[in-house]
């Protein structure tokens, strides 16, 4: 029903204008990320999320506590009783929580994870507190609250091995930042999922979220920007400086969004954010990869190759890239030189290209946060907590995919069957 009213409201959008809207486009993509994170590991994430956040349940009541209440309690029981640091999670106890899982895996893709209290008031009350009425608390204050667990999370899943991008692209799809009192949390968070969107092909949602941002900066050119120093790794700078540099690289973004996008209005728009980009990051004398592509970039399309080419012999040198990489760059180079910048915008420096070698440097950026001490540095509840929950969803997440394969069961079956017959039955009954 809800992807059909979607796509309603597509056609309707459509049919009042002879060309695609920026409203029907931004709506499809909502779609197309309703799509990309309902697959298994994303709702075996939400499971055990779940688990955690109905266990603060006061009202047993309620219609959702009882549908999953069995299941989650056996689950959090077995997750208590695991020590990840100490051994390997056995056969039996990954079977154990799959099958939990199984039971009620249909339910959880139809379910809001925020219809149950928060999850620090979950870990709070798995580690002895007593259960609080959540309906008693304001809808602003529960928005607020999930709003930044879901930030955080995202966060802490995104440079994590094995989880990474799509983990943190589901948490960013629960928050709405657009609802958010305005604050640096905020619109960190804008960029983050403006860069996750951008890179799930998503580019009208990010746009959305980008461009929030840029209005918000530009109105608020005095704040102090901590978390965004810590994220680019921007110390050495002023709030001042970080101010501008942060502004230039909302606009560099959304620039990338407006290249992708198929509209010719689209890349008209997007030569304006990266000449915004460039402008930014001259004021602050910054000279890094991302300011070589685009510089690159832009002087290919405004016919001045010589230009383009010095910035291109810098990426030529840069250490980021691969010698496959290097030699595309050499490439570029010749054509520029032979003045054929159009050959070398429609061939090896397209935008395919561009979008691979930016994604590239700002995964490489982001991978070098040490995001559980920054929160720690900055005084975040619960942080030791929220990253052993992740560190131990992790492992439990490797061992139930590799356990539910059907190799690995029948390698297992010595294992299960000193554990009695009635589970082997049951691990048989999985598959």
């Amino acid at each position: 029903m809800k992807y059909l009213l979607l796509l309603i409201c597509t056609i309707f959008l459509w049919a009042c204008s002879g060309d695609k809207t920026d409203e029907a486009l931004l709506l499809l993509d909502k779609q197309k990320l309703d799509e990309n994170i309902n697959y298994d590991k994303i709702v075996f994430y939400k499971f055990i999320k779940i688990a955690i956040r109905s266990n603060a349940v006061l009202d047993t009541n309620m219609a959702e506590y009882q549908h999953f209440s069995r299941h989650t309690r056996s689950t959090l029981a077995l997750m208590d009783k695991i020590d990840t640091n100490e051994h390997s999670i056995s056969v039996i106890e990954a079977l154990k929580i799959y099958n939990n899982y199984r039971k009620v895996k249909a339910f959880v893709k139809e379910t809001d994870e925020d219809i149950f209290p928060g999850l620090i008031q979950g870990l709070n009350v798995l580690h002895g507190a007593p259960k609080v009425d959540f309906k008693t608390i304001s809808p602003a204050e529960k928005l607020r609250t999930q709003n930044i667990e879901h930030a955080i999370l995202s966060m802490a899943v995104l440079t994590t091995r094995d989880l990474g991008q799509p983990f943190a692209l589901y948490e960013c799809s629960k928050t709405q930042p657009e609802l958010l009192p305005d604050s640096e949390i905020k619109t960190l968070l804008e960029f983050v999922r403006g860069f996750l969107f951008f890179g799930n092909n998503l580019y009208y949602l990010s746009e959305d979220g980008l461009s929030r941002n840029i209005k918000w900066l530009d109105k608020n050119e005095n704040i102090p920007l901590p978390y965004t120093k810590a994220f680019f790794g921007w110390r050495n700078l002023s709030d001042t400086q970080t101010h501008t540099a942060f502004h230039g690289m909302n606009y560099l973004f959304r620039g990338f969004d407006r290249m992708r996008m198929e509209r010719k209005i689209d890349e008209e728009r997007s030569l304006e954010d990266f000449e915004f980009f460039l402008t930014d990051m001259n004021k602050l004398g910054l000279q890094n990869e991302l300011v070589w592509i685009i510089d690159a970039y832009l002087n290919l399309k405004r016919d001045y190759p010589e230009k383009a080419v010095l910035a291109l012999e810098k990426l030529k040198k840069s250490p980021l890239f691969s010698e496959t990489e290097h030699q595309a760059f050499q490439e570029i180079i010749d054509f520029a030189n032979e003045r054929k910048p159009d050959a070398a915008l429609k061939g090896v420096y397209d935008k395919a290209f561009i979008t691979k070698l930016v994604s590239k440097y700002m995964i490489a950026t982001i991978a070098k946060i040490n995001w559980e001490q920054v929160m720690r540095d900055n005084n975040v509840p619960h942080t030791k907590e929220i990253f052993a929950g992740v560190h131990k969803f992790r492992n439990i997440s490797n061992a139930v995919s590799q356990y539910t394969e059907s190799s690995t069961i029948n390698n297992s079956k010595k294992e299960i069957t000193k554990k009695g017959s009635e589970l082997l039955n049951k691990a048989k009954n999985l598959w």
